[in-house]
């Protein structure tokens, strides 16, 4: 009887589940099919060209990776390196399943050519522009071309020097990880002539591999480009030089700000040093550490652990600068002296300890070996710059007025209850 039962709960289980996916999916799919053949509206692909495309796709974002600004950014040239090639992405009947991962069942990246460049080749097309496709591995591209390869390619089709390829794929073919279903239709047109590139990745469901090759073919003919795009691909050869230009600019600006602090020169790979600042830059310039010294309380005042380290009531103060976007830019952390295991450690300031922070870090392990005072919390405020990537984040005066207004109040015992601080430098 008990296994009687639990096949009838199975199959109950099992036809359940495929009503609630048919409810789901339902809708989209409908929506889908009732709209391939809607009248085609132009697509504006960022003043550099537009194309013909049913409303019903929907731009994800621009270039390769996996973001989803849901649009595309004006922003996103000015860090475009490429200067052959340059991709937009779309998505059709985009929804979730079961378990929340998103369907994917349609998905079309556009490829614009530089006009100025040797034309695509359609007769080598050896790869697609979708990563879907491909087994979610780092640049394994002896896999990729494997399971590009393996799956079951039908007879191109050839209109001019325009190239469709188009194959059935996820019938158990290729890579062990992506082969599954549901079933797709991987459909790539490159046409030379217009410099353009169209790869579709569908469910079978929504398109026939007739629809699908259609598809791909109207939306490269539908391409009209501008003369942005050839400026655009003009302007990549001078981004190296220009990026270079503002990061020395950003890491001049930086050291100067510096002596703000007391600390009138450093270079790379050291750390420098004034009474109450120690400063580290990497190697190669791009990550700047400071630290500030704010006040030392008594350790034994105390007792209780929390995290392993002085468990201390805070009321930090409000009236940040808005400069001070988050931890990055001011924290606060506490150095004390761990007698059970006999070194110093370090902890949280009324949060926990921020990514990166620790004695093996190289600004705090410079700076430990100067601390004498093995009775007393040594209270310090801490800020990381990538003058790299994020040049408007450093904000080094206000650091250093918030570090000075923080360790004021913590002299008057106004951060924590009761406790006065004193002032301490490094010592040499």
């Amino acid at each position: 009887m008990l296994r009687l039962f639990l096949v009838s709960l199975a199959i109950a289980s099992m036809l359940g589940f495929g009503w609630v996916t048919r409810a789901f999916a339902g809708p989209w799919r409908r929506a889908v099919v009732e709209q391939r053949f809607v009248k085609a509206e132009r697509v504006d692909l960022l003043g550099l060209a537009s194309i013909e495309l049913p409303p019903s796709f929907e731009p994800v974002g621009r270039g390769w990776g996996s973001s989803r600004e849901g649009h595309f950014s004006p922003a996103s040239l000015d860090k475009h390196r490429d200067d052959y090639q340059i991709m937009f992405r779309f998505e059709q009947g985009q929804h979730h399943v079961l378990g929340g991962s998103l369907a994917d069942p349609v998905m079309l990246y556009v490829t614009l050519y530089n006009p100025a460049k040797p034309k695509p080749d359609a007769t080598k097309i050896t790869a697609t522009t979708i990563q879907k496709f491909y087994p979610p591995v780092n640049t394994d591209w002896p896999r990729f071309n494997a399971h590009f390869e393996a799956q079951r390619w039908l007879p191109d089709v050839v209109t001019g020097d325009a190239v469709t390829r188009a194959a059935a794929t996820n019938e158990g073919k290729g890579d062990n990880v992506s082969s599954g279903p549901p079933e797709r239709w991987l459909v790539i047109h490159v046409d030379p002539t217009r410099r353009i590139r169209v790869d579709l990745y569908a469910w079978r469901k929504t398109y026939t591999v007739d629809e699908a090759r259609a598809l791909v073919r109207r939306v490269a003919e539908s391409v009209q480009t501008t003369p942005k795009l050839q400026a655009t691909f003009d302007a990549v050869a001078g981004v190296d030089a220009r990026e270079d230009e503002k990061f020395e600019r950003t890491v001049s600006s930086a050291l100067a700000a510096l002596g703000q602090c007391g600390i009138r020169s450093m270079g790379p790979g050291m750390t420098a040093w004034s009474d109450r600042c120690a400063s580290w830059l990497s190697d190669d310039r791009r990550f700047l550490r400071l630290a500030r010294t704010m006040g030392r309380i008594p350790l034994a005042s105390f007792p209780a652990r929390w995290n392993e380290a002085p468990e201390i009531r805070v009321a930090m103060p409000s009236g940040r600068s808005a400069k001070l976007i988050g931890p990055p830019d001011f924290r606060m952390a506490q150095l004390f002296w761990d007698e059970p295991r006999r070194r110093w450690s370090m902890g949280g300031f009324g949060d926990h300890l921020f990514e990166g922070d620790g004695l093996d870090a190289d600004l705090i392990e410079a700076i430990v070996p100067r601390l004498r005072d093995r009775a007393s919390i040594h209270l310090i405020a801490l800020a990381n710059y990538d003058l790299a990537f994020s040049p408007d984040r450093v904000a080094i005066p206000e650091f250093v007025a918030e570090a000075d207004r923080v360790a004021a109040m913590l002299r008057d015992g106004k951060v924590v209850a009761g406790v006065r601080a004193v002032p301490y430098e490094f010592e040499r």
